[in-house]
């Protein structure tokens, strides 16, 4: 054996030598502590049996007292023209001039389209020579029966004649005021499906006009909420763009729609600049009575471990308790919450850091003419509550 192979055999053995003996000294570490940790965790339990009560959770509240506050009824609708109609020809012949453009504001008697006479007047002119030869057989034979020389029967035949010859003239000359389309009222139109050159038969469209002053807000009430609505009362609409407009209730349905089982109200509004279009999305509220209510903060709202809302409380003993409440309104700087006591005491900071049964250190906060903390005071609690929060709340969260 060589001397090459003799030191690279040495080098092989004490590299497994110096491998094993870093796990065994590894294994009496590891032994070495965790009797140690066993020996402070007996120390600790003592001095937290034998110690002094550990600290409460600390939280402030404000004493909420309920008033009275109007229920409304909210609902999401869509605005609607007060008359939309489709204007239809009434007599066959082609476009030969447009009065309007599509979406241009109309006034009554205004000209919206006009068809060809043709042969229409030329049948008036006819009517018109035959109704005044009738007259004058008419005359003639009022004479002749004046001397005896024409039977009444014969009178008869030539006032009906004549009769007859006027209602072909009227007939004659509603045919040619066919002709000539007209707005029947104020309003906008809408669509314009006729052009220049189109042959229109009886019955086609040839615009669409609708009326948008007064506007129309339009929602579906449930059944449980119809009785509460009146006509002539008032409401608020809030449109989609964010403006709000001020209504009565002109119509609320006692027929119920046989697929929803709701009732349609109408809500009329004033458009007289025509700035709002039709089918908007609105919410409308109406007043439906009053309630006793609570007004607070929507930061004091929260959810229990069943995912019900409410607000948790301090009751006897500064113990925590979880009140359910109905919501009744508001928006995102206060809300009106029912359901609750007349007189409770709220917690408005802290209330997401203790359950219910915890007991609790209170620091009672003052409020403003609206029942509300004040707001100076809510932020200085809530500083106060995050740096105590880091040193004891997360350490004991109340059982």
């Amino acid at each position: 054996m060589n001397a090459s192979r003799l030191i690279a055999i040495f080098l092989v053995v004490g590299t497994v030598i110096w491998i094993g003996s870093a796990y065994l000294v590894g294994d009496d570490t590891a032994d070495d502590a965790t009797m140690a940790q066993g020996d402070d965790a007996s120390t600790t339990g003592a001095s937290g049996t034998d110690g002094a009560e550990q600290p409460r959770a600390s939280v402030r509240t404000i004493t909420s007292n309920a008033v009275d506050h109007v229920d409304f009824l909210r609902v999401s609708g869509q605005t609607e023209a007060v008359i939309s109609v489709e204007i239809r020809a009434e007599t066959e012949a082609s476009v030969v001039e447009l009065g309007v453009a599509k979406g241009q504001p109309i006034n009554k008697g205004d000209l919206i389209a006009k068809l060809a006479v043709d042969g229409r007047m030329a049948q008036v002119q006819k009517a018109r020579a035959l109704v005044a030869q009738r007259e004058l057989e008419s005359k003639a034979a009022e004479s002749l029966a004046e001397k005896n020389y024409r039977s009444k029967t014969g009178v008869a035949q030539t006032l009906a004649l004549l009769e007859e010859a006027r209602a072909d003239l009227k007939i004659a000359q509603t045919e040619l005021n066919h002709t000539e389309i007209r707005a029947p009222f104020d309003g906008i139109v809408e669509n314009l499906p006729a052009d220049i050159g189109d042959l229109m038969s009886i019955g086609d469209p040839v615009a669409t006009l609708i009326k948008a002053d007064p506007m129309l807000v339009v929602a579906h009430v449930p059944e449980h909420s119809i009785r509460a609505i009146d006509l002539g009362q008032l409401a608020h609409v809030r449109l989609y763009d964010g403006t709000e407009y001020d209504g009565i209730v002109r119509y609320a349905a006692r027929v119920a729609d046989n697929s929803t089982r709701t009732f349609r109200v109408e809500v009329e509004i004033d458009n007289t600049d025509l700035s709002i279009p039709d089918g908007m999305t609105a919410e409308m509220e109406i007043p439906v009575g009053t309630k006793r209510a609570h007004q607070v903060l929507p930061s004091v709202l929260t959810l229990n471990d069943d995912g019900k809302l409410g607000v948790r409380s301090v009751v006897d003993g500064n113990k925590v308790d979880f009140l359910p409440v109905e919501l009744q309104g508001g928006n995102r700087e206060r809300v009106w919450i029912g359901g609750l006591p007349e007189k409770f005491e709220l917690i408005v900071v802290g209330h997401d850091w203790v359950k219910e049964g915890a007991t609790v250190g209170v620091v009672h906060l003052e409020t403003d003419e609206n029942g509300l903390p004040i707001p100076t005071q809510v932020k200085d609690a809530e500083t106060d509550a995050d740096d105590q929060s880091a040193t004891t709340l997360s350490e004991q969260v109340a059982r």
